[in-house]
């Protein structure tokens, strides 16, 4: 049986540790970023379950609402992408309400989980 090509297959994402610069309350931060289905999804905040040693993204950010820059040309750099504007605190910690996360693109993260601790290759 054959799967139609457009369908989005969740089990086909990069995930890029600590691949984004962003400004976040005054402070540089490195964020997480999926690359899912052709687009970057930059990771505000992840849900943790340490009972089961798995964690998955409860809000991300479409690298394509902010503005940014892809720092892809050295393949040594840190950061695969920098975001342009400073980002508001609240995005982060949960206290931004629902319409301000809609002004920025902010989405309910993918139904994807990852290992509470970040395997090193």
């Amino acid at each position: 049986m054959a799967e139609s090509q457009n369908e989005l297959k969740l089990s086909a994402f990069t995930f890029h540790e600590q691949a984004v610069r962003a400004s976040v309350g005054g402070k540089q931060l490195a964020l997480d970023a999926l690359e899912l289905g052709g687009e970057i999804l930059v990771v505000l905040t992840w849900l943790g379950n340490s009972e089961r040693g798995l964690r998955k993204p409860e809000y991300v950010l479409p690298l394509s609402a902010v503005t940014h820059q892809a720092l892809n040309s050295d393949p040594e750099a840190k950061y695969k992408w920098a975001i342009g504007a400073p980002l508001p605190q609240s995005l982060f910690d949960g206290s931004a309400s629902r319409q301000f996360r809609r002004q920025f693109g902010v989405r309910s993260g993918p139904a994807l989980t990852l290992p509470l601790k970040p395997t090193k290759h």
